[in-house]
């Protein structure tokens, strides 16, 4: 986002960054987080990480639990329908989006939108699907009325990606092309910096032959069209995945250069006339390289870039640095296991979400210039669910505030609460 499922077996890159934020929602569902995702035949494939820590009890409870926290819990843990919130975007203090899904037992799942109108959130109507189950899982804003949200129908069939629009007044569908016949399509991220400089990328998987086509979209005001990006430095299949920026001439997509089992992550930015590309430096050399999984602009020119790698010798090993113009400056390794959402705040600071081994619950990190300091949700979450974890992060222009959200393993059915919590924030 403007801020803000697998990839075949043993190749890491978009598809596995898909598939753990899957088996996270999943495995919150089950009630089980410590179980590693198995790859199944025609299924998406599996991702060799990605879950949190198995809580070793009921809720959590004690000291750090209790630990204060300048977090707030903006909506009470829903226990009377299954909710989850996959993304969150803002555009001021009066003005922010949540998407995701509402699951009903039998009738399946239906996209789900909330606004903040400064006071609090509540229910938006999201355009038809048709009847089909969808989820949403990204929304961008660039005003009142210029917001996106993208998602994927859940009936894993060959189907165009959901595509909806907010135009000030109501979100209405907008179409967009199929995969090819037997493909999957799978949502990467979308992003909007006015009515005619939105970005989308992608990608269409064909289970069978395990084949992935991945690609850049820019609406033009009437559709979308796929745009062609540089080719990687050292060579190479390019598959874009993460995009950020500040406004229509500077806009960062983040990507992959992939070459048999090896992946590089690659930095790009438009200025608004073209495209230029770098390398982003990585901390040591693995066996299957290193994927960009995050980028997040904390200012103009400014970009942060997180990722980690898929060689299992180095399991958990993540990285973080930032382009500044200049040049790079690498930044301590993550204080989780993989950041599963990253932003920065209406401040320009970088949050990123993720579990702290052993906890079951997500925990907040804010890069200070020096050091991660890591910060608990609030208690109402952490002693009256099992589990969380956060799916994305936004902050609040004209504020210092964030938002973010994402989800709670709830005590009773149905198990899936949505979360909202906010920080710096009246």
């Amino acid at each position: 986002m403007a801020q803000n499922a697998g990839r075949p077996a043993g190749r890491p890159g978009t598809r596995r960054k898909r598939l753990r934020m899957a088996v996270a929602v999943g495995a919150i569902a089950l009630g089980s987080l410590g179980a590693q995702a198995n790859a199944a035949t025609g299924t998406a494939p599996a991702a060799s990480s990605g879950t949190a820590p198995a809580a070793s009890s009921g809720t959590a409870s004690g000291p750090a639990a209790r630990a204060a926290t300048p977090w707030t819990l903006r909506t009470p843990l829903s226990e009377t329908v299954s909710r989850e919130f996959w993304g969150v975007a803002a555009t001021g203090a009066k003005d922010a989006w949540t998407v995701g899904r509402t699951t009903d037992g039998d009738a399946g799942s239906t996209p789900l939108i909330r606004h903040w109108d400064g006071t609090a959130w509540t229910d938006v109507a999201a355009a038809s699907t048709g009847g089909k189950a969808a989820r949403l899982e990204r929304v961008d804003a660039s005003g009142p009325d210029d917001a996106w949200a993208a998602g994927t129908l859940d009936d894993n069939a060959s189907a165009p990606i959901v595509l909806q629009h907010w135009d000030g007044e109501k979100w209405t569908g907008v179409d967009h092309a199929a995969a090819p016949e037997g493909s999957l399509s799978f949502v990467g991220d979308i992003a909007t910096f006015g009515t005619k400089a939105a970005w989308l990328t992608g990608f269409d998987w064909n289970p069978q032959s395990n084949a992935q086509v991945s690609y850049l979209e820019r609406w033009t005001g009437a559709e979308w069209r796929r745009e062609s990006l540089p080719a990687a430095p050292g060579g190479g299949e390019v598959r874009p995945a993460d995009i950020t920026g500040t406004g229509p001439d500077d806009v960062w997509v983040t990507a992959d250069a992939v070459t048999g089992e090896v992946s590089v992550p690659l930095l790009y930015h438009w200025d608004g006339g073209g495209w230029t590309v770098r390398e982003v430096p990585t901390p040591a050399e693995t066996s299957t390289g290193w994927s960009a999984t995050h980028a997040v602009a904390a200012g103009r020119g400014t970009v942060y870039v997180l990722g980690r790698t898929e060689d299992p010798r180095a399991a958990g090993a993540t990285m973080a640095v930032r382009w500044a113009g200049g040049g790079w400056r690498s930044l301590p390794a993550l204080p989780v296991d993989e950041a599963n959402a990253a932003g920065a705040d209406g401040a320009g600071r970088l949050w990123i979400a993720g579990w702290a081994p052993g906890d079951p619950h997500t925990v907040l990190s804010r890069w200070t210039g020096t050091k991660w300091a890591t910060e608990k949700l609030p208690a109402e979450v952490t002693q009256h669910s099992e589990m969380s974890t956060v799916l994305g992060i936004a902050g609040v222009p004209g504020t210092k505030g964030v938002f973010a959200a994402g989800l709670a393993g709830c005590a009773s059915d149905p198990v899936q609460c949505g979360l909202l919590v906010s920080r710096d924030l009246r």
